[in-house]
């Protein structure tokens, strides 16, 4: 397949709310958008890099630079054979894994619609329903807390995320248990605390968590060890796996019993069908999280989440949630209570709107023909 060209857009569609975690409040998110053109055909993916570099290193302006001034040379013009030709190319390129996923995204989709067949089958997995779940962030509240909750409740979703980080977990948490003690709840930390929290910490059961996600830094494997060692809720690791030797430390340590794969944040959904695949032979649970994707990324979770080994509901809840309205044709909608599904149709099954795609574009680059 002969790339033609590579099309950048960053866009800043409507947030249906302000969100917040640990970091920073957002009341716009911009989205850097990857079009993979070849033979009059398009495949799509989105950069899951945020604005600022706090959650991680990189960003959607340096995924941008990155893109035009180093890996799309190594594109556009040649002949690439699939993904794992074009991750091959790569391979000299240190990290910017967000970077190299919205490429590898937009090429597996490509294929898949030249090919005719759904991206989920595609990756090996299926035209099924999977259970979804609700992220709340850092409120203002307890009450608008419990306000969201309820409303996640009422959707049917089959877990809810609740951010927190020192100063609100204690007061948040109690309250969800109290108010909703059936909800099955993930406490998401996003790194926020340390190996002095480890006491602090390892109080978190009596929450009855269905999981504690990234309490601490990424790579703080000892730090883990001990405190999965003192906890009987399952503790969640997300920004710590990025490669397959992430994983070795993971079973080496026993610093975990889940991990949250995000397609951008292990380079690919090839490397996310290999980490699931090791994680599901080694006896981890897992699921699909995400970083409030635009319908192009959030298809994308959908199809990742429809492996076998996706053993909790993952982050894929409805387009409605986030932005309104989405760029996409066929945003994402519940099927059932909690429930989406992959659309059975090729690549993702949907493309932006031309017309809502023009309004929220803010800066747009071709590179090629």
């Amino acid at each position: 397949m002969r790339i033609d060209e590579i099309v950048l857009r960053f866009v800043t569609p409507k947030m249906v709310a302000p969100f917040a975690n640990r970091w920073q409040r957002m009341e716009r998110w911009t989205k850097l958008i990857v079009e993979i053109r070849s033979d009059g055909l398009s495949g799509w993916g989105e950069c899951t890099a945020m604005e600022s570099p706090f959650y991680h290193y990189e960003t959607i302006e340096t995924a941008w630079h990155i893109i035009e001034r180093h890996l799309a040379p190594l594109l556009v013009g040649s002949d690439v054979d699939g993904p794992e030709d074009m991750l091959n190319r790569f391979r000299d390129v240190a990290g910017h894994v967000e970077t190299i996923a919205a490429l590898e995204v937009a090429l597996h989709d490509l294929l898949a619609r030249r090919d005719g067949v759904a991206l989920a089958v595609r990756i090996g997995g299926a035209i099924r329903p999977v259970k979804a779940s609700a992220t709340i962030g850092v409120t203002g509240s307890v009450a608008d807390l419990l306000a969201a909750a309820r409303r996640a409740e009422d959707g049917g979703y089959h877990r809810i995320k609740v951010k927190i980080k020192p100063g609100w977990d204690v007061e948040p948490l109690s309250a969800l248990r109290t108010e909703l003690p059936h909800m099955p709840v993930l406490a998401d930390a996003n790194g926020a605390y340390g190996p002095e929290d480890l006491d602090h910490l390892a109080g978190f059961d009596r929450f009855g968590l269905m999981l504690l996600e990234q309490p601490m830094a990424a790579h703080n494997w000892k730090a883990y060890a001990a405190l999965q060692s003192r906890l009987d809720t399952t503790v969640c690791l997300d920004e710590s796996i990025h490669t397959m030797e992430d994983v070795d430390d993971l079973l080496e340590r026993r610093a975990a019993r889940a991990v949250n794969i995000k397609v951008g944040g292990v380079g690919g959904l090839i490397r996310a069908r290999a980490i699931h695949d090791r994680l599901a032979a080694e006896g981890i649970g897992c699921f699909t999280g995400a970083k409030f994707e635009t319908g192009i990324g959030r298809w994308t979770n959908i199809a990742l989440a429809t492996l076998p080994g996706m053993t909790y509901p993952s982050d894929v809840a409805e387009s409605a949630r986030y932005f309104a309205p989405d760029i996409t044709t066929l945003p994402v909608e519940l099927t059932g209570r909690g429930l989406v599904a992959p659309l059975d149709a090729p690549g993702l099954g949907t493309e932006p709107d031309p017309v809502q795609l023009t309004r929220v574009t803010t800066r747009i680059l071709r590179i090629g023909d």
